[in-house]
């Protein structure tokens, strides 16, 4: 698991917002929230494996909700 690359992470759950495969609202939080992450990952405050497992989870939750349907 920690062999996993942040910016994959962030980079799948990017997509699956923008592909409207979840919630927009839920994805761009959870793409937010890995990129803290990767910051704190950079500047050494939180260990690799603890990281990768946080942005993890964050992808599991994005992927928990679907899109709502269009208000137009």
């Amino acid at each position: 698991m920690a062999s996993e690359s942040l910016a994959e992470i962030r980079d799948r759950i990017r997509a699956a917002w923008t592909g409207r495969r979840v919630c927009g609202l839920v994805g761009i939080a959870a793409t937010l929230r890995v990129e803290r992450i990767m910051a704190l990952d950079v500047r050494g405050r939180i260990p690799r494996p603890d990281a990768v497992r946080m942005a993890l989870e964050a992808e599991a939750v994005a992927l928990c909700f679907a899109p709502l349907p269009r208000c137009d």
